[in-house]
């Protein structure tokens, strides 16, 4: 082998070998791109070649708490074009047939064409009919899609609380918004192809994922008592030239929300589904505040019921300012101060509270902090930290002025005095149902902490009463044939953002009471926003509580009672929650009440009714009952009792006919109906739980609704 020999075998064997390194890599960097990088790369293509469009899910039926539908979704069709291809192959004639089958200009048609994008809309959400005259004319470059728009078929009742619901499906306000999770379901996602330009690649496909309807939600309205509020506020807010206006009516046991009405002075404003001033807007409640104060003071033992508090003739001077009264006052006791409504009597009782105590008490309420109903954008309120209050702020606040509450606050607060001194979260959602109805969620009582004691919230219930049926009270126009009101009138100056003090002449009238007193069912707020000077709550606002109330009673099927003026069976609720309990001896403390002397000197001998024949000192039979009518048996038999659950009794120790020492007795309460039913029959006698119209409804619903 000579020499070039070699030297070329040997370059030969040094190419093989770099071409066999070279091949190598090559194998190595497409594993990597296929093993590796592939999926990555796969989903970078598709991003950049595909284009989506989400289209909304029929929305899920809204209805009040009797079934009756307060929002619905309709079918409807949308029209989109391909606008690059439509002007390419078609004439200005022929698209002007087509802008004039969408009730389009010519001029808008070509101007939605000529936009720089591979997919355009042409009209949304038309009826069947007139997408139909569209698709008919043939252009191969438009298409349509079914979509569903939202209506509200009792038009604007209880438009604020609904809410509104956008074009693309999106919730915007009220439960709409507060709820868009469930009632709006999964939407509808419209897929294509475009080249590296965003050109539409023309043959291609458009892929529908099938779509998830929303929920169905029941809400704790009642269309009735709402459209009652609805009608008698409008009707008050043209004749007392109000800006605008509000009521809430609630149940003051659960929390339920069964009107939230909100009217605007202007009329193409009336009814705004973008604000609640129920709850967005807050006011200062002005001597509304006295039935608070009053319960605050007694609870703290700053003052008596039959303390003499000096009222200054109507006029005080204090730090410089001087406070009045309308009239003219000498000595009255805690019940007069709140029965003519003296601003120099609040003054002073707030002065003998003092600052520390006074704010706790007002947060005990919920006055300055949000209630936690469950609607979007509720506002806070105004209540300072005490450090900041001077010694004229305290005794303003007394009155309530310098304090400010939502209508839900101060709703929510009176409900604590009608129930014995427990605050309840409101609500407005009872319940959600799926598709197929069943049950998704389901709302029920929350204690969020107890205000007052149940004394404290009987003796309160027994003086407001007074500021209704008495000749000198300032809330008689609340009265309502039949029925005992409890209630409290208010009037406040509206605050000058310009000055930072008040206007003389633009005021705030309210109202806020309870009835029937003596077994309380509901309480009803109304406040008038920027009335003028002389429009007193007693004057306006009462009136429209007595309608509002009367028409609700009627609604709900309450029998007035057969009561003595006296009112010595007013209610007192003997439950307790767990961060403060109600003392053993609340029934048995209120024969020796100081307001609750006849007037003689002695208890009134009336006595509450004798429920189930169970003999005095041992428990009666609550088997079967309704939470409602454990606590009325509670009353009437003087016991106290704690529960836990809800719906209907099914368990109580200790057992029917056992002696009643100081130790309350235990109800455990069940949902189950039929579970109630069954232990009511082990009791002592046949129990048939009256069940209400709410019970009644306590299962799934028909998904269309009714």
């Amino acid at each position: 082998m000579n020499q070039a020999f070699k030297r070329r075998r040997l370059r030969i064997g040094a190419l093989t070998f770099a071409l066999a390194g070279l091949f190598l890599l090559a194998l190595m960097r497409l594993a990597m791109l296929v093993l590796i990088d592939g999926p990555r790369l796969a989903s970078l293509a598709h991003e950049e070649h595909t284009a989506a469009m989400q289209l909304a899910a029929v929305r899920g039926p809204i209805v009040d708490r009797d079934g009756q539908p307060l929002a619905l979704s309709a079918a409807t069709r949308s029209i989109f074009a391909r606008p690059r291809k439509l002007l390419e192959n078609s004439t200005a004639a022929a698209r002007a047939r087509l802008a004039l089958a969408l009730s389009m200009t010519p001029a808008a048609l070509e101007a939605k064409l000529k936009k720089p994008a591979p997919f355009v809309w042409l009209a949304r959400h038309l009826a069947p009919a007139r997408a139909r005259a569209a698709e008919d004319l043939g252009f191969d470059s438009i298409g349509a899609v079914n979509e569903y728009a939202r209506f509200y078929p009792e038009s604007n009742l209880a438009a604020a609380v609904v809410g509104l619901a956008g074009t693309d499906g999106q919730g915007l306000s009220g439960v709409e918004l507060q709820y868009d999770k469930l009632v709006r379901g999964a939407p509808v996602e419209l897929q294509f192809y475009h080249d590296a330009f965003g050109h539409p690649i023309l043959d291609s496909p458009l892929g529908l994922k099938p779509a998830q309807p929303g929920a169905r939600l029941e809400l704790t309205i009642d269309s009735s008592i709402q459209s009652a509020a609805e009608n008698y506020l409008s009707d008050q807010v043209d004749k007392s030239g109000a800006r605008r206006g509000a009521a809430v009516v609630l149940d003051p046991f659960t929390g339920e929300v069964l009107a939230l009405a909100n009217v605007d002075g202007v009329a193409s404003q009336r009814h705004d589904r973008l604000h609640d001033t129920a709850t967005q807007d807050a006011f200062e409640p002005g001597s509304t505040m006295k039935g608070i104060l009053g319960a605050i003071a007694l609870q703290d033992r700053a003052i008596a019921p039959n303390r003499q508090i000096y009222c200054e003739n109507g006029e005080w001077h204090l730090a410089g300012r001087t406070i009045h009264d309308d009239s003219r006052h000498g000595w009255l006791d805690l019940g007069g101060v709140i029965e003519v409504s003296s601003n120099i009597g609040a003054a002073k009782i707030a002065l003998s509270l003092g600052a520390d105590r006074f704010y706790n008490g007002l947060n005990a309420f919920g006055i300055g902090r949000r209630s936690g109903i469950d609607l979007p954008g509720e506002a806070d309120g105004l209540l300072r930290a005490p450090s900041k209050w001077r010694t004229i702020e305290l005794a303003d606040h007394g009155f309530g002025q310098g304090v400010a509450v939502t209508p839900i606050q101060l709703a929510t607060a009176y409900a604590a005095i009608a129930n014995g001194g427990l605050v309840m979260r409101p609500y407005v959602v009872a319940a959600a149902y799926d598709p197929s109805g069943h049950e998704i969620l389901r709302r029920t009582p929350q204690v969020l902490r107890r205000a007052v004691s149940p004394e404290v919230a009987h003796q309160m219930n027994l003086l407001l009463r007074n500021v209704v049926n008495s000749a000198d009270g300032t809330g008689r126009l609340a009265q309502v044939a039949d029925f005992t009101v409890a209630g409290k009138t208010g009037t406040a100056q509206m605050v000058n953002p310009a000055t930072g003090g008040y206007y003389q002449s633009r005021l705030v009238a309210s109202f806020v009471g309870f009835l029937p007193a003596d077994d309380p069912r509901l309480v009803i707020l109304v406040v008038l926003y920027d009335v003028a000077h002389g429009h007193f709550g007693g004057l306006y606002a009462a009136p429209v509580f007595s309608q509002i109330a009367s028409a609700a009673l009627q609604r709900l099927e309450v029998a007035p009672a057969n009561v003595p003026t006296g009112y010595e069976t007013a209610s007192l609720l003997p439950f307790a929650d767990g961060a403060n309990p109600a003392p053993a001896s609340a029934a048995s403390s209120l024969a020796t009440s100081p307001l609750l002397d006849d007037g003689s000197g002695s208890p009134s001998a009336d006595t509450p009714p004798d429920y189930n024949g169970a003999a005095a000192g041992v428990a009666p039979d609550f088997h079967g009952e309704s939470l409602r009518g454990a606590f009325a048996i509670a009353r009437a038999r003087r016991v106290v009792i704690e529960t836990s659950g809800g719906g209907y009794v099914i368990a109580q120790n200790p057992p029917p006919g056992a002696a009643v020492g100081d130790v309350p007795i235990q109800l455990t309460l069940s949902e189950s109906a039929a579970a109630a039913q069954d232990q009511s029959h082990q009791g002592d006698r046949p129990s048939h739980p009256v069940r209400s119209k709410r019970a009644a409804r306590s299962g799934p619903h028909p998904w269309s609704g009714r």
